[in-house]
């Protein structure tokens, strides 16, 4: 039975590898060796570094967090391409650049292996209970290759085209998320300061035109006073980021997407990174 590798175990992508390890041999490596622990406890070995992943694995998992993380993973001295044997399958999870997979997808081809670009939606709450959906762009065969195992991980498995359109996907959807989630906290905010109460407000915004994922979690983590990262304003701010870059490239206006950056800029840089993202709402709610 071949052996997969996993690298990246943070709130995604420890989750992700738990459902992976036990039905097949498993290598995981991250940078904070004691993430490796839960899973070394349930059988799991632990590389030292991403080029032993490669040199064991013949399909390599990856989730970690920004362009940047993902490139010294896969091009550093100790990365993944120094160790890749041809005919191996590296499947992204991250959230990144397009370019980047572009590129990274071509030096991987050089050394024999094949690239599938498969980023996630659904949150730490899909990545806990394996409900994600997973848009993956490469190969037919790639995918093909892949999907047993994404079906593991995910309860919607969908191929959408060739390296880079799964990130492409990803990027514009969550660009679609950002400005429903900024649009839940001003609203529910509003509502509020207006008088109303928090639970007319999640009844009525939860059941009529209003509703949406990203108003139900706005609702649920600010009633909890609950604002430890699920998916954190870093991430966020970054997406949002990727999806100007995106938008520049193709010459496209996208008015909402600048304003909301410039708003969520603002958030960031307020000291609320390491927070999730939904404490947007605090913009308007600090006291409460």
């Amino acid at each position: 039975m071949q052996t997969i590798g996993f690298i990246g175990l943070g709130v995604m992508g420890q989750p992700m590898a738990g459902h992976l390890v036990g039905d097949h041999p498993l290598m995981v490596y991250n940078r904070t060796r004691s993430r490796t622990q839960p899973l070394l406890e349930r059988g799991a070995a632990v590389a030292a570094t991403p080029r032993e992943v490669a040199e064991n694995c013949s399909i390599i998992f990856l989730m970690v967090k920004n362009d940047e993380a993902l490139s010294e993973v896969v091009e550093g001295s100790e990365g993944v391409l120094a160790g890749l044997h041809p005919g191996s399958l590296i499947v992204d999870h991250s959230t990144v650049s397009p370019r980047l997979t572009r590129r990274l997808a071509g030096e991987v081809g050089e050394k024999g292996g094949e690239w599938l670009d498969a980023p996630v939606t659904g949150g730490d709450i899909g990545a806990r209970e394996a409900t994600l959906t997973i848009m993956a762009g490469g190969p037919v065969e790639a995918f093909e290759r892949a999907q047993p195992y994404l079906r593991l991980l995910g309860r919607n498995v969908i191929h959408v085209g060739e390296v880079g359109q799964g990130q492409t996907l990803k990027v514009v959807a969550n660009l679609v998320s950002a400005i429903n989630l900024m649009a839940a906290g001003e609203g529910v905010a509003m509502g509020l300061a207006l008088g109303l109460s928090l639970d007319d407000l999640a009844l009525v915004m939860q059941k009529g035109s209003a509703q949406s994922f990203e108003v139900g979690k706005m609702i649920e983590r600010f009633s909890q006073h609950q604002f430890a990262p699920g998916f954190s304003v870093e991430n966020r701010y970054k997406d949002l980021k990727l999806a100007l870059d995106l938008a520049a490239q193709q010459k496209f206006p996208s008015a909402l997407a600048k304003h909301a950056e410039e708003l969520y800029r603002q958030h960031y840089l307020s000291g609320f990174g390491v927070e999730d993202e939904t404490s947007y709402i605090k913009q308007w709610t600090q006291g409460e």
